[in-house]
């Protein structure tokens, strides 16, 4: 087993931007596809495309600092890179809250198996969980282009099923009807700002390629074109998958429905458990591959600088961290296994890696003087942005706009979950403020011993 950092940076089987659009979009539509489009709905009404379309538009936007940084300098980890820019600390304090987003896999897994057991009752629903936890797991064990593969082949079916669900519910849409005001401004533009609130970081997935720079042919170019192109497409697909399901009843309803009761009015007979199956499933199974991927793609970076235990670091034939991927599929595997409250769990992670998202737009501001000759080679993104107080200008712009919506998440947190949150944000403050030096320098000893066992690479 390798533990070499650079190992990742020899990816022997680059994912093309083929590879790259169905792993984005599999990440994109997940489970709230299903889920809170019917809470939008109730929201927006058949105005809820519109809810969909600001939701895109706020979150490609809110992400462009973090979408150039990438594109100048693709390299691994680039949010915490971005982070540990502004301050090496304030880099540690971000990773540490990172970690807990992969209690979101936990989620995923309740959300297949209680899927599964809709369909076939005999089926314990943690077994079902557990199941396809491990499976991915496995599969990702392997290299990056392994994993692709078969999101190809998931994400393909899962898009062709909401194709169908598209094209078989149009005709059942009484459109006069729905793009009459009480419909199209069911709850007025409040509805739709609360219904774009509802779903908004439901579209996250699209942000996940620059995290995969260094696995990817010409990173470059393909960081920002098929960012580009997956968000576009996603807001096709939840959009009018979205409309449809506004549509094909009144209203009332359909709201708060989730998209599977509208399949039954759409598919005949027993057909709606394809769209059950190649749309709730898929879309579960695709955001489960990836996120296995994106959980130690997103930190590895500093885990090599030193802000977890070396052994953390250590990678596979494959360039895969093996301990840090098995500690994020226990995080998902035993809360399954034992039962236990993982609505709760899945709140947690939000509420703790909600707030920092905020802060790895502003290393965008320091490009030109980290990495200058990159920067000179980005000659369209250099020239718009050559200015200090234009770069200033776009991340104070993202971070309000995405900031407004962090804000009403975070207003809706329990009382226990803003307790918890705020002495985790505490502890690692302590903890990367207090202790970062010696951290940093016993990390930076540690890359100095491995790059001395590993002259050849």
């Amino acid at each position: 087993m390798s533990s070499h950092p650079s190992t990742l940076a020899q990816t022997k089987r680059l994912l093309s931007g083929k590879d790259l659009f169905f792993m984005a979009m599999g990440q994109t539509i997940g489970a709230g596809i299903i889920t809170n489009t019917g809470l939008a709905i109730a929201a927006a009404g058949s105005g809820v495309i519109l809810a969909y379309l600001m939701a895109f538009f706020v979150t490609y936007i809110g992400n462009l600092p973090n979408l150039f940084f990438a594109t100048v300098n693709p390299v691994r980890s680039p949010s915490y890179v971005s982070t540990s820019w502004l301050n090496k600390k304030l880099g540690g304090y971000w990773l540490y809250t990172q970690i807990f987003a992969a209690l979101a896999q936990a989620y995923m897994g309740s959300a297949f198996g209680s899927y599964i057991h809709s369909i076939a009752p005999s089926i314990n629903p943690n077994v079902a969980a557990c199941v396809i936890i491990l499976i991915f797991y496995i599969i990702n064990l392997f290299d990056l282009k392994t994993s692709a593969l078969i999101q190809n082949v998931i994400t393909a079916f899962l898009l062709l099923t909401i194709a169908s669900f598209i094209v078989l519910g149009a005709p059942k849409c009484d459109l006069g009807s729905m793009f009459k005001s009480e419909n199209f401004f069911y709850g007025g533009w409040l509805g739709i700002f609360n219904g774009c609130a509802l779903v908004l970081f439901g579209v996250g997935g699209c942000a996940l390629l620059p995290n995969f720079g260094p696995d990817m042919e010409n990173p470059r170019r393909n960081i920002p074109k098929m960012t580009t192109i997956v968000y576009i497409c996603a807001f096709f697909a939840f959009g009018l998958v979205a409309f449809v399901g506004s549509g094909v009843a009144p209203i009332a309803e359909v709201a708060g429905q989730p998209m599977t009761y509208q399949a039954k009015l759409i598919y005949p007979g027993n057909g709606y458990l394809l769209f059950v199956i190649g749309g709730a499933l898929l879309a579960i199974i695709t955001t489960i591959n990836s996120n296995f991927a994106r959980y130690w793609a997103t930190i590895i970076r500093g885990v090599d600088e030193g802000w977890l235990p070396g052994f953390f670091g250590r990678r596979n034939r494959f360039g895969i961290p093996v301990v840090l991927h098995t500690t994020f599929f226990l995080m998902a595997f035993i809360p399954n296994a034992m039962g236990m409250n993982i609505g709760a769990l899945a709140g947690l992670a939000s509420a703790i890696s909600l707030i920092p998202q905020l802060i790895p737009v502003w290393g965008f501001v320091q490009m030109p003087y980290r990495v200058s000759e990159d920067w000179k080679k980005a000659a369209r993104i250099s020239r718009i942005f050559a200015s200090r107080s234009s770069r200033i200008l776009l991340c104070f712009f993202s971070t309000i706009l995405i900031g407004i919506f962090v804000v009403l998440n975070v207003l809706n947190f329990s009382r226990s979950t803003t307790i918890f949150f705020i002495a985790y944000f505490a502890i690692t403050g302590v903890i990367c403020f207090g202790f970062g030096n010696r951290i940093l320098e016993s990390g930076a000893k540690r890359l100095v011993a491995k790059e001395a066992e590993s002259p050849s690479t």
